[in-house]
């Protein structure tokens, strides 16, 4: 039995396919065949591509890159031709780099080859060959080569690749076999200073500025003793100042600044012998200014500025002999300007031959301003480039008080600046002499006279008070009207500030403010008042931006005051009426028109209460009343009254007119 639906595997079930059908299926079996081709092919590239993204290169190996494309194939051909790894890096790299049509890809695995083989040579690097110099000093060298990623450095050749550490770029050894410098600024350092650096005891440069360093600044630097040059500015290295900085007995030159420092400054750099420049400006420092550094008597650069520190300058300042230039600008200092510093000698630096050698320091002598000038603004010729160097700064500060006229004794200073404070009173004639290239802007002086400082109207720039404030009114409770000459310095934000007393001495109450410093009326309404009001004004000017001047500060950070005006009063309101009552009792007066008048009032405790009036047409008329109440046992009054003024009510007049 069979069905319809089962299947028979007979011979005849197994006859060939019809040719026709047998074509059809050629046909599928090629298109898989030609599937499976394709899809192996993608492997296979896949393959090769993760191959070539995960191969290693050796030293000396030639690279290919992929040249699937176009951009690849100038890969290919640049990079086949000749192109090897070598120290630091790819030949050709910079070509490479800078070029439009090569494959990104290829460059940065390139690139990382070059990384890695320079990594593991350096790891790789043996010292105990090297024979020039001491293993310590080149164990430091490699230190530092691994700590800031040599690999990266934009020029790093020789570096641990040969032998001869003397040899590599940046270093100089002495004929004793000792690493003497290590110059290595601008060269793309990127990372923190190795303490092993401490260990190259000869060294007498050390300069690594304009980099990328980070991180603490080792302790162990103050073993370089030998060190005349130590430059590490313009950084990112962070932490405090180690004290053990001061151990650096041979040091002249110690540059720390544009960092990110923090603390305070150790009072342990006093014991630098021979220091003459030490600059710490732009940093976070904090805390007071050392007056242990006033110890420094080779010093004669010294550049504190652009930090936070606070505190007041030190007195002890004024004894350091040889220091030609001071910088203590844009910090939190407070307090007054020390007289002592017009001990100073700012400025003789600009005419010593010994200054004009300090690496980026003074330029050629027409930096030089004229011999005998003593303007306090140019001549009318004109005067030479100024200065780069020899000022007093200690603009942008929170410093107060008056200019100490000793300022004035210094020599021959390129100029003083003392803008951008809280400085008030007038302004010494005699320090006008010394700010030369130097500023008073945005202060409170005072004291301007135009035959005294001729063709400076540093006036313009102060917050002084208003002049001519005059008052307009009386205290009977109308208002009254303050007018005043606005200051000539009317730039920036600030505002008048207006305030009042019932005596001349106060107390004062603040009453309002202006809405800037151009206002000139303000019009006040106070509760009447039998005595005059007294008003006084000041002026304010808000924290505002400074000058484009190199050296003058570039913010005033304080809100300036300036004193008040004198005290000027209102007119005097009318005197309120004084009423006394008694319950029962009627009120007599009396009205002579004569030079003198009486009027007299008794009560006495009687049942009934009577009055009577009289009145005499004689030269002294006299008219009188009495009343009695129980109200009051016992109450008296009298008054007198000069024909000018009567006080006589109409009820009592009116019988003496009749009469």
């Amino acid at each position: 039995m069979s069905s319809t639906n089962s299947r028979d595997f007979s011979e005849t079930a197994l006859e060939p396919l019809p040719v026709s059908k047998r074509r059809k299926q050629v046909s599928f079996y090629r298109r898989r065949d030609v599937h499976l081709f394709l899809l192996t092919a993608l492997l296979v590239a896949l393959l090769a591509f993760l191959a070539l993204a995960s191969s290693e290169a050796d030293e000396g190996d030639v690279i290919v890159a992929s040249a699937n494309s176009v951009q690849n194939s100038h890969s290919a051909t640049l990079l086949t031709d000749g192109h090897v790894l070598v120290a630091g890096g790819w030949s050709g790299t910079t070509a490479i780099a800078n070029a439009d049509l090569f494959d990104a890809d290829a460059i940065t695995w390139v690139d990382s080859q070059a990384a890695r083989v320079s990594a593991n040579r350096a790891s790789q690097f043996d010292c105990s060959t090297v024979t020039e110099i001491p293993a310590t000093e080149c164990e430091a060298l490699v230190a530092l080569y691994d700590s800031t990623d040599g690999a990266n450095w934009y020029t790093n050749a020789g570096w641990v690749q040969f032998a001869t550490p003397c040899s590599w770029y940046g270093v100089t050894c002495g004929a004793t076999g000792h690493v003497t410098s290590l110059e290595l600024d601008t060269n793309g350092l990127q990372g923190a200073i190795p303490p092993e650096l401490g260990n190259l005891t000869e060294l007498e440069v050390l300069v690594l500025s304009h980099n990328y360093l980070e991180g603490a600044i080792p302790g162990t630097l103050g073993n370089l003793g030998h060190v005349w040059l130590f430059d590490l500015e313009l950084n990112d290295l962070t932490g405090s100042i180690p004290p053990e900085l001061g151990k650096l007995a041979s040091v002249r030159w110690l540059y720390l600044n544009y960092n990110q420092l923090r603390g305070p400054i150790p009072p342990a750099l006093e014991k630098l012998p021979v220091v003459q420049q030490i600059d710490l400006g732009n940093n976070q420092l904090s805390g007071p200014i050392p007056p242990e550094l006033s110890n420094l008597s080779t010093l004669e650069f010294l550049w504190l500025n652009d930090s936070q520190l606070s505190g007041s300058i030190p007195p002890e300042f004024g004894q350091l002999n040889n220091l030609c230039h001071l910088d203590l600008s844009d910090n939190e200092l407070t307090g007054s300007i020390p007289p002592e510093l017009g001990n100073l000698r700012i400025g003789w630096c600009r005419h010593s031959p010994s200054t004009a050698t300090v690496p980026g320091m003074l330029g050629s002598a027409e930096d030089s301003l004229q011999t005998g000038s003593s303007d306090a603004k140019p001549p009318t010729g004109g005067r030479p480039p100024q200065p780069t160097t020899g000022y007093l700064n200690l603009s942008a500060n929170h410093l107060i008080g008056e200019v100490p006229v000793q300022l004035g004794q210094i020599e021959d200073p390129s100029g003083v600046y003392l803008s951008c404070n809280m400085l008030s009173g007038d302004f010494p004639p005699e320090v006008s002499r010394v700010i030369r290239w130097g500023s008073i802007d945005f202060n409170a002086l005072t004291g301007y006279d135009p035959n005294t400082f001729p063709g400076w109207s540093w006036y313009e720039t102060q917050t002084v008070a208003p002049m001519d404030l005059m008052v307009t009114g009386s205290s009977n409770g109308d208002p009254i009207t303050l007018s005043w000459t606005p200051i000539p310095f009317t730039n920036h934000a600030g505002y008048y500030e207006i305030s009042y007393a019932t005596a001349p001495g106060g107390p004062f109450t603040v009453y309002s403010q202006t809405a800037d410093k151009m206002v000139s009326n303000y019009t006040v309404q106070l509760p009447p008042h039998t005595t005059p009001y007294y008003f006084r004004l000041r002026t304010a000017t808000a924290p505002h931006a400074g000058t484009s001047s190199d050296y003058d500060c570039d913010y005033q950070p304080n809100t300036v005051i300036s004193e008040y005006t004198e005290v000027v009063a209102s007119g005097a309101g009318q005197p309120t009426p004084t009423h006394t009552s008694t319950p029962t009792a009627s009120p007599t007066a009396t009205a002579t028109p004569t030079p003198t008048a009486t009027a007299t009032a008794t009560a006495t405790p009687t049942a009934t209460p009577t009055a009577t009036a009289t009145a005499t047409p004689s030269p002294t008329p006299t008219a009188t009343a009495t009343a009695t109440s129980t109200s009051t046992p016992t109450a008296t009054a009298s008054a007198t009254a000069t024909p000018t003024a009567s006080a006589t009510p109409v009820r009592l007049w009116l019988p003496l007119i009749l009469r």
